[in-house]
């Protein structure tokens, strides 16, 4: 509630005729009004009288000025917060309605733009029909236009067309020459491209500077081209070295494929070799297998253990039976080497015999 007002007679008599401690004091206090508040302190600065009603008083008076204060400032600001938010609302609104207008300007001027590139497509359409200028795409600037025409879809709303490869075909070139030629001047730039027109590189030279730029071993910018350690500006003051340098690169570039091939073609080489001896190889184990299968013991009758044993039998006796000859060899004694040797395959010979003895005593064990 408001303490603004007018003098209140009441409230008066309470204020300056009743003790502070009564509660008459007290409520009177708080509902009186600013001027009444003010004409009870002045009141006791003329006639004097208790000092602390006096202070009760005055101390009311600060409060109720800060609070009417408080208020009005209060409402000052929400007059404040409404303007600012109206403010905030216009300049939004206006935002929006001029963003909108952009949106619709630049949707014409698309649209301008769209029926002009069909308007040439149709120009370009009827000058390859009635004059076969299929020389015209061959500049940078018409493949530039033909980006344009691919990127937007231009040839959709061409009657009788609706296609890229139409579109191609009605101007006289392939689709796979034409997209060749747009590869070509999206990893060249139009400079570049228009100085490689100029010193006449190929389609193939083209093409093999197209995949060294996706290698990394070309680049190209808008002003210069650098092969590995080499930077050269892209204009006709350093076209006899641009040149040089394409054919340079090229060259190396044919050196090392050809390289390459020879390579693969050696590892090729090698590697049917290898396989050759691997097969070889395998054929020979596969023949030792076959024949040791015969003495397989697994699932035969003991039985036919005869041939194995008449094999041993014949081998042995065959070992023994040339020692034996070597041994009565007169004048054997006379060559210590040719006895050295002799030595040796009979030591072989024992301690094979000692290793199947003890083979067979710790399978049979037949002593035990």
């Amino acid at each position: 509630m408001s303490k603004e007002g007018a003098f209140n007679d009441e409230d008066y008599s309470w204020l300056v005729g009743t003790p502070a401690s009564d509660g008459n004091f007290k409520s009177a206090l708080e509902r009186a009004s600013v001027a009444t508040i003010k004409g009870a302190v002045k009141h006791f600065e003329e006639v004097g009288g208790s000092q602390s009603k006096v202070l009760a008083l005055r101390r009311q008076l600060r409060k109720v000025t800060v609070l009417e204060g408080g208020a009005a400032e209060a409402s000052n600001q929400a007059i404040l917060d409404t303007a600012n938010r109206q403010e905030r609302t216009t300049n939004m609104e206006l935002a929006t309605l001029q963003q909108e207008r952009e949106t619709e300007d630049n949707r014409g001027a698309e649209q301008v733009k769209r029926e002009r590139m069909i308007g040439q497509c149709f120009k370009a359409i009827g000058q390859v029909q009635t004059s076969n200028m299929f020389a015209k795409f061959a500049t940078v600037s018409s493949l530039v236009w033909l980006r344009e025409v691919k990127a937007d879809k231009i040839y959709r709303d061409i009657p009788g067309i609706g296609t890229w490869d139409k579109f191609c075909d009605s101007v006289g070139m392939s689709r796979q020459k034409v997209d060749e030629d747009l590869a070509n001047l999206a990893a060249f730039g139009e400079q570049f491209l228009t100085t490689c027109q100029q010193l006449s590189v190929g389609y193939r030279e083209l093409r093999k500077l197209r995949q060294l730029t996706y290698d990394g071993a070309v680049i190209i910018d808008a002003e210069c081209i650098q092969i590995g350690e080499e930077t050269i500006p892209i204009n006709e003051d350093h076209a006899e070295d641009l040149q040089v340098a394409i054919e340079r690169i090229l060259e190396d570039r044919t050196k090392l494929n050809s390289r390459v091939e020879r390579l693969e073609k050696n590892l090729d080489a090698v590697v049917k070799e290898e396989t050759k001896g691997l097969q070889s190889e395998k054929k020979l184990l596969q023949k030792e297998l076959d024949r040791l299968k015969a003495f397989d013991p697994e699932g035969m009758d003991p039985a036919r253990f005869k041939e194995q044993f008449k094999v041993i039998h014949e081998t042995v006796a065959a070992l023994a039976s040339q020692i034996g000859k070597v041994v009565i060899i007169e004048g054997l004694e006379s060559d210590p080497h040719l006895a050295a040797q002799v030595e040796g395959f009979v030591a072989s010979a024992e301690q094979l015999t000692r290793g199947l003895r003890q083979q067979w005593e710790e399978k049979f064990n037949i002593y035990a």
